[in-house]
């Protein structure tokens, strides 16, 4: 079983993040992903992001009309934690049948963060990796960025025709090694910094999230 793992602050959930899930699980072949709420994001200070039960619930208004979209709240199991080398290992144990192979899901500019996660190298080994590469991120050598001994785990298939794309990706699946994929889908040039900036200033942001997040914020007075 392969199952997708997207985590984040989701302050708030957009249409962004619902393009990258649906495109890494068509195709990975993902049968579920998981989008895990961060609890409390390591890099950000906690006082500048809404609060945790917020943050689930729009997540679950958004993932609703998607089957195999489970909202998660993994980081707040015991023992709670917001790294992700502990988000994926307690993703990874089996609920029953066969251990699950783990796909985390990330942008492009998490990858040139990867090297500082905690126990990054246990992570790239013990698991695949999907970075998507997004609009206005800068583009840097991807082996400059990994730790080193999972160089040799990079498959990039940045530039691949989307035809070609499934094809190269079922081909490396075959191996039992883990991966980092680099990948292109058109990610849409969205920033949930950009939908908070213009709530505030009172600017549409319908055309940004989904419409219960929209209405969500809008009833609520979320962003003020």
């Amino acid at each position: 079983m392969r199952i997708g793992v997207l985590g984040g602050t989701f302050d708030p959930i957009h249409l962004g993040h619902l393009h990258i899930a649906y495109s890494a699980q068509r195709l990975f072949g993902l049968s579920h992903v998981h989008f895990v709420v961060a609890a409390a994001p390591p890099h950000k200070a906690v006082e500048h992001v809404i609060p945790f039960n917020h943050r689930y619930a729009m997540v679950a208004l958004a993932t609703a009309g998607f089957p195999s979209f489970l909202p998660s709240m993994t980081e707040l199991e015991p023992p709670a934690s917001s790294f992700s080398v502990h988000t994926l290992g307690k993703l990874a144990r089996p609920r029953r049948g066969p251990r699950p192979r783990l796909y985390f899901i990330a942008g492009e500019d998490s990858l040139q963060d990867v090297a500082n996660w905690r126990a990054s190298r246990e992570l790239l080994i013990s698991y695949n990796f999907v970075f998507v590469t997004r609009p206005g991120v800068r583009t840097i050598p991807a082996e400059s960025l990994l730790p080193q001994r999972t160089v040799a785990r990079l498959c990039d298939l940045r530039g691949v025709k989307p035809r070609e794309l499934r094809r190269k990706i079922e081909k490396e699946q075959e191996s039992k090694e883990n991966r980092v994929y680099l990948i292109d889908v058109g990610a849409l040039d969205i920033s949930s910094t950009q939908i908070r900036e213009r709530a505030v200033s009172g600017k549409r942001i319908g055309h940004l999230v989904p419409a219960p997040i929209h209405e969500y914020i809008q009833k609520l007075h979320i962003y003020g």
